[in-house]
């Protein structure tokens, strides 16, 4: 039994991991629980979450974070090796505004086939690089809290980080 870890009141994946509600779970470690989804689109249809609560990705800690991600990298390569897709679509939401329906954070990992009825909900098309240039100096200007690129690098840069030091 899960004990130990804060939960919310109310929250259906809290149930999950305290053992009050059942679910198909697929793996478990000390951070994280993986389950069927109850509403899967694919076969396969798998959630990975944190077992310590936290609304968002905004709200879940860095090393919670990775755990789900570590969780969500084994999975995908079980259900790989099961299951045998053409593809493999992750998918993670947050608020309202960005789709999130269940107010604990989770992953999905929907099992894909060239053929099935799932499709991409928006067009792609380039992006105006004058625009992303505006945006990239927005994100990264100190007085927003970004970090301090040099000159000629990127934020990105092996050793860098996204702490700017």
């Amino acid at each position: 039994m899960r004990t130990g870890t804060p939960t919310a009141p109310e929250c259906v994946f809290c149930d999950i991991v305290a053992g009050r509600l059942h679910s198909e779970i697929l793996f478990e470690d000390e951070r994280t629980v993986a389950f069927l989804d109850n509403t899967a689109v694919m076969e396969g249809h798998t959630l990975v979450i944190p077992k310590r609560h936290a609304a968002d990705l905004w709200a879940v800690s860095e090393e919670d974070a990775a755990a789900v991600m570590r969780t969500v990298h084994r999975m995908a390569r079980v259900l790989r090796d099961v299951l045998e897709p053409d593809g493999m679509t992750l998918f993670q939401a947050n608020r309202p505004a960005g789709w999130q329906d269940v107010f604990h954070l989770h992953v999905h990992l929907v099992p894909r086939q060239d053929s099935d009825h799932l499709h991409r909900p928006w067009h792609v098309d380039r992006a105006d690089p004058a625009s992303l240039a505006r945006t990239r100096r927005r994100i990264l200007r100190p007085a927003a809290g970004g970090v301090s690129v040099p000159p000629g690098s990127s934020a990105l840069d092996p050793g860098q980080g996204l702490s700017g030091g």
